[in-house]
Protein backbone atom coordinates (compact mmCIF):
# COMPACT_ATOMS: atom_id res chain seq x y z
CA UNK A 1 0.00 0.00 0.00
CA UNK A 2 1.45 3.40 -1.04
CA UNK A 3 1.13 6.15 1.09
CA UNK A 4 0.04 8.68 -1.79
CA UNK A 5 -2.88 6.42 -2.07
CA UNK A 6 -3.94 6.78 1.01
CA UNK A 7 -3.48 10.24 0.71
CA UNK A 8 -5.17 10.52 -2.34
CA UNK A 9 -8.28 8.94 -0.82
CA UNK A 10 -7.46 11.39 2.03
CA UNK A 11 -8.20 14.05 -0.35
CA UNK A 12 -10.93 12.89 -1.97
CA UNK A 13 -13.00 12.66 1.00
CA UNK A 14 -12.26 15.90 2.20
CA UNK A 15 -13.70 17.15 -1.67
CA UNK A 16 -16.77 15.23 -0.91
CA UNK A 17 -16.81 16.02 2.49
CA UNK A 18 -17.63 19.93 1.28
CA UNK A 19 -19.90 18.72 -0.83
CA UNK A 20 -21.77 16.68 2.37
CA UNK A 21 -21.82 19.98 3.99
CA UNK A 22 -23.75 21.57 1.59
CA UNK A 23 -26.15 18.60 1.36
CA UNK A 24 -26.31 18.99 5.50
CA UNK A 25 -27.37 22.84 5.80
CA UNK A 26 -29.55 22.86 2.84
CA UNK A 27 -32.04 19.58 3.26
CA UNK A 28 -33.37 20.10 6.50
CA UNK A 29 -34.00 23.60 5.32
CA UNK A 30 -35.51 22.31 1.72
CA UNK A 31 -33.35 24.52 0.12
CA UNK A 32 -31.20 22.66 -3.61
CA UNK A 33 -28.21 21.18 -2.76
CA UNK A 34 -27.49 21.81 -6.84
CA UNK A 35 -28.79 25.07 -7.36
CA UNK A 36 -27.24 28.03 -5.67
CA UNK A 37 -23.66 29.10 -4.97
CA UNK A 38 -21.94 28.85 -1.26
CA UNK A 39 -22.61 31.63 0.48
CA UNK A 40 -21.33 33.04 3.74
CA UNK A 41 -24.88 32.22 6.25
CA UNK A 42 -24.11 35.93 8.06
CA UNK A 43 -23.41 38.46 5.16
CA UNK A 44 -24.96 36.06 2.33
CA UNK A 45 -21.59 36.70 0.62
CA UNK A 46 -20.81 34.15 -2.18
CA UNK A 47 -18.12 32.13 -1.41
CA UNK A 48 -14.89 32.24 -4.11
CA UNK A 49 -13.90 29.25 -5.18
CA UNK A 50 -10.12 29.35 -4.00
CA UNK A 51 -11.90 29.71 -0.43
CA UNK A 52 -13.64 26.77 -0.62
CA UNK A 53 -10.18 24.37 -0.74
CA UNK A 54 -11.48 21.67 1.74
CA UNK A 55 -9.25 22.57 5.47
CA UNK A 56 -7.20 24.67 3.78
CA UNK A 57 -9.44 27.45 3.40
CA UNK A 58 -11.12 27.49 6.64
CA UNK A 59 -7.29 27.15 8.31
CA UNK A 60 -6.08 30.37 6.14
CA UNK A 61 -9.54 32.74 6.82
CA UNK A 62 -8.46 31.87 10.39
CA UNK A 63 -12.42 30.48 10.68
CA UNK A 64 -13.37 33.23 9.61
CA UNK A 65 -15.49 34.92 6.42
CA UNK A 66 -13.09 37.62 4.07
CA UNK A 67 -16.01 39.47 3.46
CA UNK A 68 -17.77 40.02 6.98
CA UNK A 69 -15.35 38.51 9.28
CA UNK A 70 -17.84 36.65 10.90
CA UNK A 71 -16.74 33.52 12.58
CA UNK A 72 -17.57 30.25 10.51
CA UNK A 73 -18.22 27.17 12.01
CA UNK A 74 -15.57 24.38 13.34
CA UNK A 75 -17.85 21.74 12.22
CA UNK A 76 -17.47 22.18 7.85
CA UNK A 77 -13.81 21.52 8.45
CA UNK A 78 -14.61 18.88 10.85
CA UNK A 79 -17.14 17.09 8.24
CA UNK A 80 -14.67 17.55 5.77
CA UNK A 81 -11.80 16.32 8.59
CA UNK A 82 -13.85 13.26 8.80
CA UNK A 83 -14.79 12.51 5.56
CA UNK A 84 -11.52 12.67 4.20
CA UNK A 85 -10.47 9.98 7.47
CA UNK A 86 -13.16 7.56 6.65
CA UNK A 87 -12.28 7.47 2.93
CA UNK A 88 -8.59 6.55 3.84
CA UNK A 89 -9.86 4.07 6.43
CA UNK A 90 -11.94 2.48 4.13
CA UNK A 91 -8.70 1.99 1.71
CA UNK A 92 -6.36 1.06 3.92
CA UNK A 93 -8.73 -1.80 4.98
CA UNK A 94 -9.72 -3.30 1.69
CA UNK A 95 -7.43 -1.43 -0.57
CA UNK A 96 -8.72 -1.28 -4.39
CA UNK A 97 -11.88 -3.30 -4.40
CA UNK A 98 -15.62 -3.36 -4.92
CA UNK A 99 -15.85 -3.13 -1.07
CA UNK A 100 -13.79 -0.14 -1.07
CA UNK A 101 -16.54 1.15 -3.40
CA UNK A 102 -19.49 0.25 -0.83
CA UNK A 103 -17.45 1.68 1.96
CA UNK A 104 -16.98 4.83 0.60
CA UNK A 105 -20.40 5.50 -0.39
CA UNK A 106 -21.71 4.05 3.30
CA UNK A 107 -19.12 6.41 5.05
CA UNK A 108 -20.53 8.99 3.28
CA UNK A 109 -24.14 8.52 4.08
CA UNK A 110 -23.93 7.87 7.53
CA UNK A 111 -21.55 11.19 7.64
CA UNK A 112 -25.19 12.38 6.28
CA UNK A 113 -27.43 10.87 8.35
CA UNK A 114 -25.30 11.30 11.81
CA UNK A 115 -25.11 15.21 10.93
CA UNK A 116 -28.64 15.93 10.46
CA UNK A 117 -29.78 13.59 13.27
CA UNK A 118 -28.04 16.09 15.50
CA UNK A 119 -29.62 19.00 14.00
CA UNK A 120 -32.70 17.81 13.49
CA UNK A 121 -33.59 14.18 15.45
CA UNK A 122 -34.46 12.94 11.95
CA UNK A 123 -33.91 10.29 9.72
CA UNK A 124 -34.65 10.73 6.46
CA UNK A 125 -36.01 7.87 4.38
CA UNK A 126 -34.47 8.77 1.32
CA UNK A 127 -31.25 7.75 2.80
CA UNK A 128 -32.54 4.03 3.95
CA UNK A 129 -33.59 3.73 0.59
CA UNK A 130 -30.04 4.50 -0.12
CA UNK A 131 -28.85 1.95 1.98
CA UNK A 132 -31.38 -0.25 0.79
CA UNK A 133 -29.80 0.38 -2.99
CA UNK A 134 -26.33 -0.31 -1.55
CA UNK A 135 -27.30 -3.87 -0.07
CA UNK A 136 -28.45 -4.98 -2.77
CA UNK A 137 -26.11 -5.34 -5.18
CA UNK A 138 -23.28 -6.19 -2.08
CA UNK A 139 -25.33 -9.28 -0.55
CA UNK A 140 -25.65 -10.87 -4.44
CA UNK A 141 -22.16 -10.22 -5.62
CA UNK A 142 -19.60 -8.81 -3.16
CA UNK A 143 -20.50 -10.14 0.49
CA UNK A 144 -18.74 -13.48 1.89
CA UNK A 145 -21.83 -14.07 3.68
CA UNK A 146 -24.32 -16.61 3.02
CA UNK A 147 -28.31 -14.55 1.74
CA UNK A 148 -30.05 -15.94 4.78
CA UNK A 149 -27.04 -14.08 7.17
CA UNK A 150 -28.11 -10.97 5.98
CA UNK A 151 -31.87 -11.33 5.83
CA UNK A 152 -31.32 -12.24 9.93
CA UNK A 153 -29.20 -9.15 10.41
CA UNK A 154 -32.41 -7.19 8.94
CA UNK A 155 -34.54 -8.44 12.06
CA UNK A 156 -32.08 -9.19 14.31
CA UNK A 157 -32.10 -5.81 16.35
CA UNK A 158 -34.75 -3.53 14.55
CA UNK A 159 -37.33 -6.23 16.05
CA UNK A 160 -36.28 -5.43 19.54
CA UNK A 161 -36.05 -2.48 18.80
CA UNK A 162 -39.71 -1.74 17.12
CA UNK A 163 -41.21 -3.90 20.34
CA UNK A 164 -39.54 -1.58 22.56
CA UNK A 165 -40.94 1.71 20.66
CA UNK A 166 -43.74 0.43 21.05
CA UNK A 167 -43.79 -0.14 25.00
CA UNK A 168 -41.72 2.69 25.90
CA UNK A 169 -42.23 5.38 23.01
CA UNK A 170 -38.12 5.64 23.33
CA UNK A 171 -36.89 4.84 19.88
CA UNK A 172 -37.37 7.00 16.84
CA UNK A 173 -38.90 5.01 13.96
CA UNK A 174 -35.75 6.63 12.01
CA UNK A 175 -33.27 4.49 14.27
CA UNK A 176 -35.16 1.48 14.02
CA UNK A 177 -35.37 1.79 9.76
CA UNK A 178 -31.32 2.47 9.43
CA UNK A 179 -30.54 -0.44 12.20
CA UNK A 180 -32.58 -2.89 9.73
CA UNK A 181 -31.43 -1.49 6.86
CA UNK A 182 -27.54 -1.28 8.20
CA UNK A 183 -28.57 -4.99 9.02
CA UNK A 184 -29.08 -6.27 5.97
CA UNK A 185 -25.58 -5.12 4.54
CA UNK A 186 -24.19 -6.35 7.43
CA UNK A 187 -25.23 -9.54 7.99
CA UNK A 188 -26.59 -10.26 11.81
CA UNK A 189 -23.33 -10.79 13.42
CA UNK A 190 -21.72 -7.50 12.63
CA UNK A 191 -25.12 -5.96 13.08
CA UNK A 192 -24.82 -7.40 16.73
CA UNK A 193 -21.18 -5.52 17.32
CA UNK A 194 -23.29 -2.22 15.55
CA UNK A 195 -25.89 -2.59 18.05
CA UNK A 196 -23.08 -3.39 21.22
CA UNK A 197 -20.78 -0.51 19.82
CA UNK A 198 -23.32 1.94 19.51
CA UNK A 199 -24.55 1.25 22.91
CA UNK A 200 -21.48 1.56 24.88
CA UNK A 201 -20.66 4.90 22.95
CA UNK A 202 -24.00 6.41 22.96
CA UNK A 203 -23.85 5.22 26.83
CA UNK A 204 -20.95 6.65 27.28
CA UNK A 205 -21.71 10.17 26.44
CA UNK A 206 -24.52 10.34 27.39
CA UNK A 207 -23.21 10.15 30.95
CA UNK A 208 -20.53 12.46 30.14
CA UNK A 209 -23.53 15.13 29.06
CA UNK A 210 -25.92 14.27 32.61
CA UNK A 211 -22.46 14.68 34.69
CA UNK A 212 -21.67 17.77 32.95
CA UNK A 213 -25.34 19.59 33.15
CA UNK A 214 -25.18 20.02 29.46
CA UNK A 215 -27.99 17.40 29.49
CA UNK A 216 -30.53 16.14 32.17
CA UNK A 217 -31.65 12.86 32.56
CA UNK A 218 -35.05 13.42 30.64
CA UNK A 219 -33.55 14.86 27.30
CA UNK A 220 -33.84 13.28 24.28
CA UNK A 221 -30.28 12.22 23.02
CA UNK A 222 -29.58 11.74 18.79
CA UNK A 223 -29.12 7.58 18.61
CA UNK A 224 -28.64 7.60 15.21
CA UNK A 225 -24.61 9.00 15.18
CA UNK A 226 -23.92 6.45 17.33
CA UNK A 227 -25.62 3.61 15.44
CA UNK A 228 -23.78 5.32 12.45
CA UNK A 229 -20.46 5.11 14.10
CA UNK A 230 -20.90 1.62 14.65
CA UNK A 231 -22.10 0.55 11.51
CA UNK A 232 -18.84 1.77 9.71
CA UNK A 233 -16.76 0.77 12.33
CA UNK A 234 -18.57 -2.88 11.76
CA UNK A 235 -18.34 -2.66 7.94
CA UNK A 236 -14.57 -2.57 8.24
CA UNK A 237 -13.68 -4.29 11.56
CA UNK A 238 -16.32 -6.27 12.57
CA UNK A 239 -15.27 -9.64 11.37
CA UNK A 240 -11.48 -8.85 13.46
CA UNK A 241 -13.51 -7.87 16.50
CA UNK A 242 -15.88 -10.89 16.69
CA UNK A 243 -12.80 -13.06 16.60
CA UNK A 244 -10.83 -10.88 19.05
CA UNK A 245 -14.20 -11.03 21.80
CA UNK A 246 -14.00 -14.82 21.15
CA UNK A 247 -10.48 -15.28 21.63
CA UNK A 248 -11.08 -13.06 24.69
CA UNK A 249 -13.45 -15.09 26.35
CA UNK A 250 -12.24 -18.37 25.96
Amino acid sequence: MLILEVIFFFILGTIFGSFYNVVIYRLPRKESIVVGSSHCTNCNTPIKPYDLIPILSYVLLQGKCRQCKHPISSRYASIELLTGITFALTYMRFNFSYETLVGLLLSSILIIIAMIDIDTMEIYDRFQVFLLVLAIPYILWISPYHFITHIIGFFIISVPFYIIALITNGIGGGDIKLIAMAGLLLGWQNTLVTFLLSSILGGIVAIILVATKQQDRKSLIAFGPYLCIGIFISYLYGPQLIKWYINLIT
